[in-house]
């Protein structure tokens, strides 16, 4: 028995040390359901974001990123109304946004704060779309345009390149069932 503690304890010993990290948060939305179902959608443009590091109490804090944007387009609802985005970029589902690019937002929230969190917002990364600002047309945005006049959503939309970019973590698929 004493053997087996000491082979135990050498086991554990060269196991490598990191931090074990897991996801509960909530499911992110799709764009590709939001996009029928969202009161607005438009693009914009981030022009500044900051760092914010709050203190909890104690040890404990939390973070997140506010930014400024631009709305270029509302292509419905009243898109307009949105002037900041909020977003976390460290937890599991996180979003990754750069100062500068151009996304396009599905969302049932109202203004002038957009939150990057749950199921209430999706977006789409516009810069592999050739997003062209002065004729407010990219392939994605066309798509868009001919879903909210009534078209059905195409069974190829949104293409995986406008989405995969906005994942710091992407969440895992869930796990297959058991017979």
């Amino acid at each position: 028995m004493l053997i087996y503690r000491f082979f135990l304890i050498a086991v554990l010993g060269l196991a490598p040390i990191g931090a074990a990290v897991a996801c509960s948060d909530p499911p992110k939305a799709t764009f590709r359901d939001m996009v029928t179902t969202a009161p607005t959608i438009f693009t914009f443009q981030v022009t500044s974001a900051y760092y914010i590091h709050k203190p909890l109490g104690g040890t404990t804090y939390t973070e997140y990123v506010v930014g400024h944007i631009r709305v270029v387009d509302s292509l419905k609802g009243n898109g307009a109304s949105f002037k900041l985005i909020r977003y976390s970029f460290r937890s599991c589902g996180a979003t990754r946004i750069s100062v500068g690019q151009l996304y396009l937002a599905a969302t049932s929230q109202s203004g002038p704060l957009l939150e990057l969190w749950g199921t209430d917002v999706a977006l789409l990364d516009l810069t592999l779309d050739f997003y062209h600002e002065s004729t407010k047309r990219s392939p994605a945005v066309d798509v868009v345009r001919s879903i909210i006049g009534g078209a059905p959503v195409p069974k190829d939309f949104p293409r995986d390149v406008l989405e995969t970019p906005l994942d710091v973590y992407p969440v895992p698929p869930p796990p297959a069932p058991q017979n």
